[in-house]
């Protein structure tokens, strides 16, 4: 993240100071301080790839900022949101889960064998919490064959060869899913696809639950099979908006977190990572949720505050004389420290085009 003391370039202030414009198709302007600094978002560098937005209104006009933005940048957008996505788009992209789980990991990439271990392991953690099951009666034990394909493969074939059972038969209907995971696409007469669009759907949390993870495990899939010579897919933007409704303080200890599993692998995302002579990150992540659960470090090391306080979070602990938030202020706090020791914490208004 970086702060620049010059002035955004072609500001156009409101009366109130709510509202810039910005020409300068280089940099990525996330918030600013008239006549002392700008905030502009470095997204390429892994330690700056994660950002956060603590706020209650999924269409805010904040998130249509950094959507436009991406685009301008070339970025392919993967938005996954609670609630549904006032864009046009077409729900006609389907993520088959198996075309790159049941692959071996190529030789050497320790580090994406690992990834997709936890990727499965949290699975499997999320189908016992849904059913109410322990592990050791509900799963059956597995081995897979490392060099011919991938550890989901293992427990495919555990199950498969699981007696019949209602056991069996509710494994099976989960499986199922993993095999039509739709998304929308957005398109530009231009530019083609710009956007796949995910809303995380169900009856009942755990059902969204379910389709939270099984979007988020799609992106993770994305991710690593993209073709690093398609420049359409050479830099990605991981949106995840989750509403107050699902991001409940009365939520349960395993499933908050399995929640904060889901965004901690997709954080994983953005990293520097060892395997990176094979596999370059060249993603970054933008979270909103309307508390600071699952909005926090390490999932995020850059944080806009567009709420006083929150079910679990109160600013006015961190500015004792903290005025109240007009709709378009908000603070910026980063986990950078400065020259003199102190994290930077500033009220700041965020980049809106209008």
């Amino acid at each position: 993240m970086e702060r620049s003391s010059e002035e955004i370039e072609n500001k156009e202030l409101s009366s109130e100071g709510q509202q810039v414009k910005t020409s300068v198709k280089d940099h990525f302007y996330l918030a600013y301080k008239p006549h002392d600094f700008s905030i502009t978002w470095d997204w390429e560098h892994s330690i700056f790839a994660r950002v956060g937005f603590m706020h209650d209104d999924v269409y805010h006009p904040f998130i249509r900022h950094i959507k436009t933005t991406a685009r301008k940048q070339k970025m392919r957008i993967l938005h996954l949101s609670t609630e549904i996505i006032q864009e046009q788009y077409e729900d006609k992209d389907i993520i088959n889960l198996y075309d790159f789980e049941l692959l071996p990991t190529e030789e050497g990439l320790d580090e994406l064998e690992n990834t997709r271990l936890k990727w499965v392991q949290l699975y499997l953690k999320l189908l016992c919490y849904m059913n109410g099951k322990d592990r050791a009666q509900f799963i059956p034990q597995m081995k897979y064959f490392r060099t011919q394909e991938g550890p989901l493969a293992g427990y495919l074939r555990a199950i498969d060869e699981m007696p019949d059972s209602p056991d069996k038969s509710i494994l099976l209907k989960h499986l199922e899913k993993l095999e039509l995971v739709k998304w929308g696409v957005k398109y530009n007469e231009d530019k083609g696809i710009t956007d796949f669009i995910y809303h995380i759907k169900g009856s009942n949390f755990k059902e969204q639950l379910e389709s939270f993870f099984l979007g988020a495990w799609a992106i993770m899939n994305v991710h690593y099979a993209r073709d690093f010579n398609d420049e359409d897919m050479d830099s990605l933007l991981t949106i995840i908006q989750l509403s107050k409704n699902f991001i409940s303080p009365s939520l349960d200890q395993t499933g908050r977190e399995i929640i904060e599993g889901i965004v901690k692998l997709l954080a994983d995302l953005t990293l520097i990572s060892l395997d990176e002579i094979y596999i370059q990150p060249k993603h970054a992540l933008f979270i909103q949720s309307p508390q600071l659960f699952p909005n926090h470090y390490p999932q995020v090391s850059h944080m806009f505050y567009g709420m006083d306080y929150s079910a679990d979070f109160n600013l006015r602990s961190m500015i004792p004389d903290l005025k109240p938030l007009i709709p378009n202020e908000a603070v910026y706090r980063s986990k950078v420290v400065t020259n003199i020791g102190e994290e930077f914490v500033r009220k700041v208004f965020l980049a809106i085009e209008t």
